[in-house]
């Protein structure tokens, strides 16, 4: 089965690949699995408790999402200011100087910041059989999420999700897949993290001490998504979607 939802973007989006620096990187162009998944256990959460939010993970860790995305995006870049942590503040004529200029311990400095500007609609796909769990619960999930991505980046559900027994038609693309079987040759490549099947709820707990494992817990997929550039320069980038034939979501 599947359940359909479609999101309107309200604000700019913003979320930094998984090895960029807190100084700088791009932003990626969508949400990843990851970020999905915790959104939806965010919603589970604080709308039915942490108990059934436990209940639920393993099913939405190994939920099968596909997204279309949004007939164009424009990248935003930038400069801001920000505050960084004083390094070696032993050195007592650097941390005397921070002192006496009220930059201690953290000293104002400057980082690289980009933001996604998206028009058109997302649209997110799950697959799930019908026996799952999950089924009955995800709809009222997908409806209570409202960002995605850094915190700001709000987007509001335009219609209610649609469960179907059919894959959807569209221009959606597989997150969650092992592999691409299918994509755009002039597409634009985007590593983007998911949930491993070794992730258990005390780890995704930011509450707790035990750790999440790159590429054990958190893996990461390599997706080309169906964009090309159009048009760059030092303050944007413009990127359209690759208009091919719409057909259902392939290997449904």
């Amino acid at each position: 089965m599947w359940i359909v939802a479609s999101y309107q973007p309200v604000s700019f989006f913003s979320l930094r690949p998984a090895n960029a620096t807190s100084s700088g990187g791009k932003t990626l162009l969508v949400p990843t699995p990851f970020a999905i998944k915790i959104a939806l256990l965010s919603a589970a959460i604080r709308s039915r408790g942490v108990k059934e939010g436990e209940r639920l993970f393993p099913f939405l860790r190994d939920l099968s999402l596909h997204l279309e995305p949004p007939e164009q995006i424009i990248v935003i870049k930038g400069f801001g200011k920000i505050r960084r942590e004083l390094k070696d503040k032993n050195a007592a004529e650097k941390a005397a100087r921070a002192r006496e200029n009220k930059e201690y311990p953290f000293q104002p400095t400057i980082a690289y910041r980009e933001y996604v500007s998206y028009h058109g609609t997302l649209r997110l796909a799950c697959e799930l059989p019908e026996e799952s769990p999950l089924f009955p619960e995800l709809p009222a999930l997908l409806m209570q999420v409202n960002y995605l991505g850094k915190r700001g980046g709000f987007l509001q559900i335009s219609a209610l999700p649609q469960v179907t027994a059919e894959p959807p038609e569209g221009h959606f693309v597989a997150l969650t897949a092992p592999r691409q079987e299918r994509f755009a040759i002039h597409g634009t490549l985007q590593m983007l993290d998911d949930c491993g099947p070794t992730l258990t709820f005390a780890r995704a707990n930011i509450y707790t001490d035990e750790r999440i494992v790159l590429h054990r817990d958190r893996v990461l997929r390599h997706v080309v998504l169906p964009y090309r550039l159009s048009r760059s320069s030092r303050g944007y980038s413009w990127y359209v979607r690759i208009v091919e034939a719409r057909e259902p979501i392939e290997g449904a």
